[in-house]
């Protein structure tokens, strides 16, 4: 019986396992549900189960065996996912709808926002995951190579990152060209925002799309959004790094052995004797490597950690976060401490309010690395300083490098009585708080009032100790505080007539006051170094000290309006009255009409039945923009203070130095862009393509006035300055299956500048730098040219002595700027950038390519490699190619280095301008997934992201120098200098990212 009872169980168990797992076939036909056409590549997936699954073919088939009463998830990119019952049917055909909320992304554009498909101007959207892929200092940075058209360029590679960042070319002369940046709706110091605070980045480049701003928006608007909290769950996200900095390129110098050999050659053709004796020679060997004393590895980390989550009434989203950065040159660093909130709240139907608060702390300890003559700055003494001498004699103290040999430089520094004697400190307290009331007394019409204040206050101390080897002791403090005042009030009408006629309306006022003050000291000969910069009282001798005060103020009115018909035509005209206390009275104020067009065409009927045809859209813009490229008081008759001899003694007095300028007119920036908008294929591969053409008029500068005027200088309007150029952005997602994705992008930007017009048709020169013996300009502002081309003289090599010869090209005999000619620009033909970014299961895999081709580089570091009569470390190639009379004709002939002598006449010339094109792995990155889902932790951990990455790994580039992406003086009338610059490095980061 019992027996019989336990074959019955088993029998039971048997089919009920059988009619619980019985596998049924089903298939069936995945179309769009608009027009019937096949889906190819959609996730077909067993509800509960990420095991069982397939996709579906070229004609949108696909067939899977499940459990009859199982239910299956269609998903696509683009698309609303669907859950279907199979209910036992062995054929199920599905039509999948477009995901209108997804296609619909809004983008913030200036005092508001906007659907993406709706826009009018040319604007660049960069995801918050490119602006967290590797560490930087400012999320500025990560903006190199992510959009067309706007070009960021590494001015040095010393830990804050100082950096150039150019939006469609350069307009200005006199004025500032770094673009408006914008974030939470209020003009701010970029710094004061951590990369994983942010939510949004648009950028704003054509006029249409700029005007809004007037004489702020000229150079571009970078728009930034912060992170909320949304409705829900409270989430905590946590993202750390550690990472090693290295040196991308070390200069190959002379070792001892060589140095010695050389400069008895040098002395040789000098003294007429050799200064080294053999025995020495035979017992150098290396020497001293200066540059492994100068540079380490050093350490980078970045902390953040995130608490965000909200109910129906108030969002909150709080965060804190780390940046400590180590310089790949001793004793310097930069560390950077922030912390944001970000509140909203609901008060009713009618009124919201929030508040944003950050506040960030940042102290810089830095060394005074470039520039300078070779051997008179940190760097320049690195590669300069004889691998045969030591950085210490025999008692500890500091060897100066300058009394070692009698044909040494009186410049040459000892690198480590540099790094270890000298500070130089700064720490800033950057405050940023903001509100906003929201009043919606009906529906579709919005009055908000909004208020910041930003506060910087930043103090900096400079200090050589008594055991600098190049001066007394000695040390500055100064002191700096600014304060900008933002009051925004703007009112938004949104209308929609008989579900077809969509239009927008703005309107405000904006008020902005700055303030600020500064104060210096600075005093020698301290009897003690314990205080550094802050015991100024000790000193037996004190400078003059200097203060400074500074107030503008910016008013302004706005409108803009924005009209869609369906969709399918719009249009956009905005309009913005600046009033800025810098320009006298008769032209205070300044006028920036804004208008433009788009029309999508592929909701034209004739266009309707292309099936591949997702989107097309044609854009056409003008707006004008200006500039305020003045310094306050600029437009008043001023004073310059200093000392004059008056018997036996100096009295403080006061002389003319610039004069009221007639008739000053506001630097205005006008625009024409054209864009087309395409997607393709579902929408998964996108083209933006924009062309532009801009011209600035009125470009302001100073002027010399004769001295019988009284004054020395004035400004006035010198002329007209243009830019065009061409963007290309390709977006393509190559494949996107259930375990597999790959989406590829790459984006194009090409860009002419050209001065038109320059006061009195006169050249306007750069900046000198220095050589050895002599100063002179290299860059040059003409008409028909470029901004800041390379103006030097023709090198046309070594006369029958080895010594070096250039072009005169009047045959006066005397070399001038008449015998000079443009030898290059620093100008790019273009720029690209190329990202791609695979997942596979629970793997990440990425990387990005930054390009710049066809600009040059001004080598003046190199210059010092032909000056050969200080006694400086000169490189290998020197050694190797240099004339010398025990060579052949032929050797010489190929030399690339003159005749070791004291004395070259060593002139700017294009044998320093080379080309600069580089292509650079700006980012690799390896990452997983952890499986948190299986751990059964769904409660409290959310996901966990481990990862590896590095930054600048590789670069392929024709460039001499350390690093081709150099911009020494930051600026663009003296662009693409080469001077000693601290270089930039490459890095190895390891990340956890963990979200609870």
């Amino acid at each position: 019986m019992k027996n019989r009872q336990s074959l019955l169980l088993w029998m039971l168990l048997f089919w009920g396992s059988v009619s619980v797992f019985a596998q049924h076939a089903v298939k069936g036909r995945i179309t769009d549900a608009k027009t019937g056409e096949p889906l190819i590549g959609v996730n077909v997936v067993l509800r509960g189960s990420s095991e069982s699954g397939t996709i579906s073919d070229l004609n949108g088939n696909y067939s899977l065996s499940v459990p009859e009463s199982s239910s299956l998830i269609f998903s696509y990119i683009g698309y609303v996912t669907q859950e279907v019952s199979v209910e036992g049917k062995s054929v199920l055909d599905v039509s999948l709808s477009e995901d209108m909320e997804a296609l619909e992304e809004v983008v913030v554009i200036g005092y508001g926002t906007m659907k993406k498909s709706d826009l009018t101007g040319s604007l660049s959207s960069v995801k918050s995951e490119d602006l967290t892929a590797y560490a930087v200092p400012n999320p500025v940075q990560a903006l190199q190579g992510r959009a067309p058209g706007v070009q960021v360029t590494s001015n040095t590679g010393s830990p804050e990152g100082n950096f150039t960042i150019r939006i469609r070319g350069a307009n200005s002369i006199k004025g500032s060209n770094d673009p408006l940046y914008i974030i939470d709706g209020f003009p701010a110091n970029m710094s004061s925002v951590n990369p994983d605070d942010i939510e949004s980045l648009e950028v704003l480049k054509d006029a249409s799309a700029t005007a809004i701003y007037g004489s702020r928006g000229s150079n571009g608007v970078v728009l930034i959004t912060t992170k909320s909290g949304r409705k829900g769950k409270t989430t905590v996200t946590y993202d750390g790094s550690y990472g090693i900095q290295s040196q991308i390129k070390k200069l190959e110098m002379m070792d001892a052995t060589e140095y010695m050999m050389f400069y008895n050659e040098q002395q040789l053709n000098n003294a007429g004797k050799e200064f080294f004796t053999a025995d020495e020679i035979a017992f150098a060997g290396k020497g001293t490597d200066w540059q492994e004393l100068v540079y380490k590895d050093a350490p980078l980390q970045t902390h953040s950690l995130s608490i965000a989550g909200g109910n129906d009434k108030t969002k909150f989203y709080v965060s804190g976060s780390l940046f400590l950065r180590d310089g790949i040159i001793k004793n310097s660093s930069y560390d950077k401490y922030n912390v944001r909130s970000n509140i909203d709240h609901k008060i009713n139907d009618k009124f919201n309010a929030g508040a944003n608060l950050s506040y960030t702390r940042t102290n810089k300890s830095m060394k005074s690395s470039g520039g300078g003559n070779r051997g008179g700055s940190l760097i320049g003494a690195s590669i300069s300083a004889p691998p045969t001498l030591f950085p210490y004699n025999e008692d500890g103290s500091y060897n100066n490098l300058q009394l070692a040999y009698p044909f040494m430089s009186n410049a040459l520094f000892n690198p480590l009585n540099l790094i270890n004697e000298t500070s130089s400190k700064t720490k800033a307290d950057l405050v940023n708080v903001n509100g906003f009331l929201e009043y919606k007394p009906i529906r579709g019409l919005s009055l908000k009032a909004t208020i910041g204040v930003e506060t910087l206050n930043y103090t900096s101390n400079n200090y050589n100790s008594s055991r600098y080897l190049y001066g007394a002791s000695s040390a500055s403090l100064s002191s700096n505080q600014q304060t900008t005042i933002v009051n925004e009030n703007i009112m938004n009408y949104d209308l929609t007539v008989h579900d077809d006629h969509n239009l927008n309306f703005m309107g405000g006022f904006t008020y902005q006051q700055y303030l600020g003050t500064s104060f210096g000291a600075s005093g020698t000969d301290f009897i003690s170094d314990a205080p550094e910069a802050w015991g100024l009282g000790a000193a037996a001798n004190f400078g003059t000290p200097s203060s400074g005060y500074t107030k503008w103020v910016l008013m302004s009115y706005l409108a803009r309006a924005n009209y869609s018909y369906k969709g399918r035509y719009m249009a956009t005209v905005s309009f913005r009255a600046d009033g800025s206390s810098r320009y006298s009275e008769g032209n205070k104020w300044g006028y920036f009409p804004a208008a433009a067009l788009a029309w999508r065409i592929s909701d034209e009927a004739f266009l309707k039945d292309i099936s591949w045809l997702s989107d097309l859209k044609l854009r056409l813009g003008y707006g004008e923009t200006g500039s305020t490229a003045i310094n306050p008081y600029s437009t008043l008759n001023m004073l310059s203070q200093g000392k004059a001899a008056l018997g036996s003694g100096l009295v403080t007095s006061y002389a003319p130095s610039s004069t009221l300028p007639s008739e000053l007119k506001w630097e205005t920036t006008s625009q024409w862009n054209i864009g087309l908008d395409l997607s393709l294929f579902k929408s998964r591969l996108r083209i933006t393509a924009d062309y532009y053409d801009k011209t600035t008029r009125d470009l302001l500068n100073n002027v010399s006035l004769p001295t019988s005027s009284g004054y020395t200088t004035t400004v006035k309007n010198v002329g007209k300055m243009g830019n065009r150029g061409f963007e290309l952005l390709v977006e393509g997602d190559v494949f996107q299956q259930k375990e597999f994705s790959w989406t590829l992008s790459a984006n194009l930007g090409l860009n002419k500048n050209k001065i038109k017009e320059l006061y009195g048709g006169q050249d306007i020169y750069g900046s000198t730098v220095g050589l050895s013996y002599v100063e002179d300009f290299v860059t040059l502002l003409r008409e028909g040219e470029p901004l800041g081309v390379y103006y030097v003289y023709h090198d046309t090599g070594f006369d029958e002595n080895g010594n070096m010869t250039y072009e005169d090209k009047d045959g006066n005999g005397v070399y001038d700027n008449n015998d000079k000619y443009i030898a290059g620009s620093p100008h790019p033909d273009f720029t690209y950038g190329i990202n791609s970014s695979l997942t596979f299961k629970d793997f990440e895999f990425s990387f990005f390519l930054y390009g710049s081709q066809g600009n040059d580089v001004y080598n003046v570091t190199e210059t010092a490699n032909y000056d050969m009569g200080m006694g400086l470390n000169l490189r290998r190639e020197v050694f190797n190619s240099h004339w010398s009379s025990t060579n052949t004709a032929e050797q010489n002939l190929m030399a690339k280095y003159p005749r070791p002598a004291a004395n070259h006449n060593i002139k700017h010339s294009d044998r320093f301008v080379e080309d600069g094109s580089y292509l650079r792995l700006k980012n690799i990155m390896l990452g997983y997934n952890l499986p948190v889902k299986k751990w059964n932790v769904k409660n409290w951990l959310s996901a966990i992201k481990v990862y590896v990455s590095a930054q600048n790994l590789f670069t392929i580039t024709g460039y001499s120098g350390m690093d081709p992406e150099v911009n020494s003086w930051g600026g663009d009338t003296n662009a693409g200098l080469d001077y000693l610059t601290y270089p930039n490095v490459k890095t190895i980061t390891f990340g956890v990212k963990v979200q609870f």
